[in-house]
């Protein structure tokens, strides 16, 4: 798990401490510390959690006073009752590409110690959406200097610029190459989330029975195997194919791909947590890649996140039941309902 590397950062940070007891180790480009966790400074934490994802990742940790930097702890039971789901909901509307954090704690000496840490961001740079408080600024860019987290500078601004263009480049160079050898006539564009296939002149949809069809009489094999059987049909693939109940859907980014927290939805058609709810059990959105992604934020917590393709299917089945709205809803609750009883 990513996490592990910042539990064991944290543990050697505890570890390495004086003849009194205090942390020797100084804030610095992955590390920040502070002596508790406060909900008003959630703005705060979250500038340096994007400061972070923009340099190379990073953790901040709660339970060390500052000047001298004494081990104190904090309490368990207040950090555990920090939501989740409404810190994550949080990070969505402040900052976009969404960053991939977490939040946890540990004992070390009977003490807890708790922290929120995040990856170095495959998409930078991370943006402030919004201000906040005199804290956040909309169209920031915040990059993590040592031990100090502000407005990004343009050296580090265009070193990422240049990044994305490297990696945009390479991208396109593999995409190329890949088409000459198989040459343009016999590519074909596929929609990994609908499931269609499309060609210069016509478009079609891989469905389980076809994809099962296909697995009786044709050979699927990966890049770099071959069919043991002479003059077998094989159909080569580059990648790997996967079924679900209707389309092929591959291992997708949960960043990009599934942008919206339940709040969101809630926000975008006017409804309550518990009605959304209510609809993703009812058109059984979860587990179904298409439209749910449940991401753990902890070792004990998950955040459920939902992709343009769920938002556009409450759309349409709001729109389908617009003449009687809040009954078709209340309908929909009280199925929900009565199947959480059931349980």
């Amino acid at each position: 798990m990513w996490m592990d590397q910042y539990v064991e950062k944290l543990e050697s940070l505890l570890s390495n401490v004086d003849e009194r007891g205090y942390v020797i180790g100084r804030e610095s480009t992955t590390l920040e510390m502070k002596e508790n966790y406060t909900f008003p400074s959630q703005g705060k934490y979250l500038k340096t959690l994007a400061s972070f994802a923009n340099k190379s990742g990073g953790i901040i940790v709660f339970g060390i006073k500052d000047a001298p930097r004494i081990p104190v702890g904090i309490d368990q039971e207040k950090f555990d009752s920090i939501q989740v789901e409404k810190l994550s909901s949080f990070v969505g509307e402040y900052f976009s590409p969404l960053m991939n954090w977490g939040i946890d704690h540990i004992i070390n000496n009977e003490k807890v110690y708790g922290f929120l840490c995040v990856e170095e961001a495959q998409d930078k740079p991370v943006i402030c959406k919004k201000s906040h408080a005199d804290v956040l600024r909309e169209g920031a860019i915040y990059y993590r200097y040592r031990g100090q987290s502000k407005l990004i500078a343009y050296p580090e601004l265009k070193s990422i610029h240049d990044e994305i263009k490297d990696r945009e480049r390479r991208l396109w160079m593999k995409h190329i190459e890949k088409i000459s050898k198989i040459g343009p006539q016999h590519v074909a564009l596929i929609d990994l989330f609908q499931g269609e296939v499309e060609t210069d002149k016509n478009k079609f949809i891989i469905q389980e029975d076809l994809l099962n069809e296909l697995k009786g009489s044709v050979g699927f094999i990966e890049e770099g195997r071959f069919s043991e059987k002479e003059g077998a049909p094989v159909l080569r693939v580059v990648g790997e194919i996967e079924a679900t109940d209707a389309v092929v859907v591959p291992n997708l980014d949960p960043d990009k791909d599934y942008p919206y927290f339940t709040k969101a939805i809630q926000k975008e058609l006017g409804l309550s947590q518990y009605q959304v709810v209510a609809l993703v059990w009812k058109y059984d959105f979860k587990g179904n890649r298409k439209y749910h992604f449940d991401a753990k934020s902890s070792v004990k917590s998950t955040v459920h996140k939902y992709s343009k393709y769920a938002l556009q299917e409450i759309k349409k089945v709001l729109q389908e039941h617009k003449d009687d709205r809040d009954g078709y809803l209340k309908t929909v609750c009280a199925e929900y309902t009565k199947a959480l009883r059931g349980k």
